[in-house]
């Protein structure tokens, strides 16, 4: 922490540095020029140095913070104008006293007193707008942390929701083949165990490789054709280039999983899950589609729970403006578009 603090403060040092040098030398040589005099008139600028200093750190690290806090215009007005005036006057009397002349009060308050007064206010002026400006920056960063941390909680409480509601599931699963006491029930207790350890292990991460994706809906996939294979057609159609893709953790999942929970699942002639997933290049197009009962609306709650609630939240999180979801509630078929424009 010291070492840190004390790398910041050379920092500073050498760009206040920098800033006064460039001074130096921007004035010595603009008024050299016309006398062809450089190193007298650098030799100005260092004595009139130390002046306007003194009206820059006055002003940048004591009335605009003052202005800041009381947001008194009037009184910082009159602040700054005085120490900029003193400020004046010191260079002027530094000024006559490097060329030998008297310091007459008199001889003090000419046209040269306006020039430097004006070289004194570009400076200060100056120093103020680097120092707003990276006030600003200050601010907007302050502001950019606070929104990722508030990003942060947020998905944090999503996927504390998400964990569960999937064991949730997952437990119904493994119940429903104990109840057929199946021969496949050690089987799908396998199953279920990979698909926890994927969950637990692999899903904590922003993000993570699209066939990590795929091999769980995969092995989900496997779990559901345990209870329903007499019962249920499926298809899962990949096509395109999936390396180095990465996405969210269970984003396309919840979509499979929504299908198999809430899909007609009781019909030998009439059920069916179709998946379809598309790579373009960074983006994927995942379709997913479920049979229903024909002419019955399913309530909301039955298709838009937890799962897709959570779902529409966390892309609004993770890729805003980067994805296209589209829901299609038709008379036998439950319909779900997703595109992502993903990271490699």
């Amino acid at each position: 922490m010291q070492f840190s603090l004390l790398n910041i403060l050379n920092k500073r040092v050498i760009l206040h540095f920098i800033f006064w040098l460039s001074y130096v030398i921007f004035f010595g040589l603009v008024y050299g020029k016309y006398e062809n005099n450089y190193t007298w008139y650098f030799l100005e600028s260092a004595c009139m140095l130390p002046f306007i200093m003194f009206a820059t750190y006055m002003t940048i690290y004591i009335y605009l913070p003052l202005y800041l806090k009381k947001r008194n215009a009037l009184l910082t007005f009159f602040l700054v104008v005085i120490t900029l005036f003193t400020a004046t006057l010191g260079e002027r009397i530094c000024l006559r006293l490097l060329n030998s002349l008297p310091v007459v009060f008199d001889e003090l308050f000419s046209v040269v007193f306006i020039y430097l007064f004006l070289e004194t206010n570009f400076m200060v002026g100056s120093a103020i707008a680097i120092k707003l400006l990276k006030i600003w920056i200050e601010q907007q960063n302050e502001k950019h942390n606070i929104e990722k941390e508030n990003l942060q909680s947020e998905l944090n409480v999503l996927k504390a929701q998400l964990h569960p509601h999937f064991l949730f599931n997952t437990m119904n699963n493994l119940y429903a083949l104990s109840l057929e006491e199946s021969s496949k029930t050690s089987e799908g207790i396998a199953k279920i165990s990979d698909l926890l350890r994927s969950v637990l292990y692999e899903c904590n991460d922003a993000e993570y490789e699209l066939e990590k994706e795929i091999k769980l809906i995969d092995n989900f996939i496997e779990l559901e054709m345990m209870r329903h294979s007499a019962l249920l057609k499926i298809s899962f159609n990949k096509n395109g280039d999936f390396n180095n893709i990465k996405i969210a953790p269970m984003l396309l999942f919840t979509l499979v999983e929504n299908c198999f929970k809430h899909g007609k699942m009781n019909n030998p002639d009439d059920s069916w899950v179709k998946l379809d997933l598309l790579s373009k290049g960074n983006s994927i197009i995942f379709e997913a589609i479920n049979s229903k009962q024909n002419g019955l609306k399913k309530e909301k709650d039955n298709h838009e729970g937890i799962g897709l609630s959570n779902l529409k939240k966390r892309l609004d999180l993770l890729y805003p403006g980067r994805y296209k979801f589209t829901i299609s509630d038709e008379k036998d078929s439950f319909k779900v578009h997703l595109e992502i424009k993903c990271k490699k």
